[in-house]
């Protein structure tokens, strides 16, 4: 009995301190474990999480789903924007152009550009893009006599496009011209689905490929759905396969309502509304409890009064001179129009045009050959002559172009006693007006959005075309020859002064737009930007996010291990302040990375 004592109290006593051993060094894991926590909390920052559902309601309808149709609505261009890419897209944070799916090279200045397609760039079916893909896009089809876009063909009808390599493509420019850049953001179609078409059924809307496209966009179509009354859900998901950085947000719902009334009235609250009319956007918005960000923006877009100089008395500058100082913008304005009058949207270029003055503008008529008689009470061509009576075409859509021209008609006919015969058209009577050149004045739209070039409606080349005033003059063309050689903001501004002194056509009024964000969508405000487009509003898309989460805020080049060991040392006395500062943040943290 004695020598088992003697044998067991030793043995008690390793157990008892191993017991002690392993409970301090379990405290001490868990003291430094919760320690290792707190240090990461004070060196972490917020980051993007993944996660959540974008969904946007808006007015429109679906036409053509392939981005090289001429007639796409402004909904399937925001469906295109999502889905395709190009060799270069348009930045409108820095207003300028950015490699997409190549990286761009200017071999010339405004002459010559080369484009390398970068490595493992694929379509959202996980299909490679490659060197045939963009030569069936710019040259298979564009450079194709048959291709139904005209515009698109005009484009690159002279500009010769030849394989440098297996990934790289140059395009070479008979002229100079900067703005041509512009072009080089055309989403790039996929060779395979056309194998067996003709040209001719490429941009059909029935062709299977447009009824369901894809692209290398970062997101792909995964549903369209049409619903009665015009209404479609368009559901997408993100591309797995894109070239930038994955989206955050997996999954996009787009609503297109036929009408704006449908759009406000359906109780439905999405991340986003867009296209709702001016005059009623500020009444919705309190609707919504201040849960949305309100966006104000315009477009490259302007209204105005063409004149037609091939008739012999709109050819008078004093006669253009006169209705410039009649020209009462104020009261042809309504809501959801800001003041316009140069048709540049180059910062910095500014147009100087006539004061408001009726009385000069009768003096100014009646001195260079347009006398008011007041015997016949008429103002006449000349002493004697045929009442003066000019005639002012607009078209019926939008409707507010008929208003603007009532107005026009009202104000002149009563200050400057002249006589205007308005003919309000129907679209397709107006088209056959505009080719026909069946007008002395006409008011209308100019819309740059998706063309960057808005030089083209004042050069002799675009008469009879684009050129409405059928402006025939060599020193515009070569102001405008300058422009393209140089890109320069000074020679718009020299250009802008001559249209001043000119007056081929009084612009006047650019539509204003709004949309609503909900405040939970974050980053959207970082890449807003001037866009050009609304659907440019989806610019670096990749990047919005919902949820977030915490992550290293840390040089890659130091080791935690260290900053730790000192951090601890020094810095853990002010642990409890800091853990009272970063726990309400965690409350809405859904996941923390460390």
């Amino acid at each position: 009995m004695r020598g088992w004592r003697f044998t067991r109290k030793p043995l008690l006593i390793r157990r008892r301190w191993a017991y002690i051993s392993f409970a301090t060094v379990a405290v001490l894991t868990v003291i430094t474990i919760f320690q290792w926590h707190y240090f990461f909390l004070d060196n972490a920052k917020s980051v993007p999480d993944n996660g959540g559902i974008y969904t946007e309601a808006t007015v429109g309808t679906v036409v053509n789903l392939n981005p090289l149709a001429e007639n796409n609505s402004f909904f399937d261009r925001d469906i295109q924007q999502l889905v395709f890419a190009g060799l270069l897209r348009y930045n409108p944070v820095t207003q300028s152009f950015e490699d997409d799916l190549a990286t761009l090279n200017i071999v010339d200045p405004g002459e010559e550009f080369e484009l390398t397609l970068k490595e493992d760039v694929y379509f959202s079916n996980g299909d490679p893009v490659d060197i045939s893909d963009i030569i069936f896009t710019y040259e298979t089809l564009l450079k194709n006599p048959n291709f139904g876009n005209e515009n698109l063909k005009q484009a690159f009808l002279y500009v010769d496009i030849n394989v440098v390599d297996a990934r790289t493509i140059s395009f070479k420019l008979p002229e100079q011209n900067m703005l041509f850049i512009s072009q080089l953001t055309l989403p790039i179609l996929p060779q395979k689905p056309f194998t067996d078409a003709l040209v001719e059924e490429v941009l059909d809307p029935d062709f299977p490929y447009n009824k369901k496209p894809y692209g290398a966009g970062p997101y792909r179509l995964k549903n369209l759905i049409p619903e009665d009354r015009g209404f479609y859900r368009v559901f997408l998901e993100a591309n797995p396969y894109y070239h930038l950085d994955p989206p955050y947000i997996e999954q996009v719902v787009l609503y297109a309502y036929r009408t704006s009334e449908q759009l406000i009235y359906s109780h439905n609250w999405p991340t986003l509304f867009t296209r709702i009319p001016w005059n009623t956007i500020t009444e919705f918005e309190k609707n919504l409890y201040n849960e949305y960000v309100r966006y104000d923006y315009k477009l490259p877009r302007y209204t105005g009064v063409f004149f037609n100089l091939d008739r012999p008395t709109i050819s008078s500058p004093a006669f253009r001179q006169a209705l410039a100082k009649a020209l009462p913008v104020d009261s042809l304005l309504e809501s959801g129009w800001a003041e316009q009058r140069t048709p540049f949207f180059q910062d910095n270029v500014r147009a100087y045009p006539e004061g408001l003055d009726y009385a000069a503008a009768r003096i100014m008529l009646r001195d260079n050959g347009f006398p008011y008689n007041k015997e016949r009470e008429v103002r006449t061509f000349g002493k004697d002559g045929s009442p003066t009576r000019f005639k002012l075409i607009t078209s019926s859509s939008p409707p507010v172009y008929s208003r603007f021209a009532q107005k026009l008609k009202n104000t002149w006919e009563k200050e400057l006693l002249i006589e205007i015969d308005l003919k309000i058209l129907s679209p397709e009577a107006f088209q056959v007006a505009l080719r026909e050149r069946d007008y002395d004045m006409v008011l209308f739209g100019q819309n740059f959005s998706d063309n960057f070039d808005t030089l083209s409606s004042w050069h002799s080349s675009q008469s009879g075309l684009l050129n409405l005033a059928n402006l025939t003059r060599e020193d515009i063309d070569f102001l405008i020859d300058e422009i393209r050689f140089s890109g320069s903001n000074s020679d718009y501004q020299a250009l802008q002064d001559e249209l001043d002194d000119l007056n081929p056509a009084l612009i006047f009024a650019t539509p204003q737009y709004a949309l609503l964000v909900d405040k939970e969508l974050k980053t959207f405000n970082e890449s807003w930007g001037k866009i050009r487009s609304l659907s440019h509003r989806f610019y670096d898309i990749q990047k919005w996010h919902f949820n977030t989460k915490l992550d290293w805020n840390w040089p890659e080049e130091k080791s935690k291990i260290a900053g730790f060991l000192k951090w601890w040392w020094n810095g853990s006395k002010n642990l409890p302040v800091k853990s009272e500062l970063v726990a309400p943040k965690l409350e809405k943290m859904e996941s923390i990375t460390q």
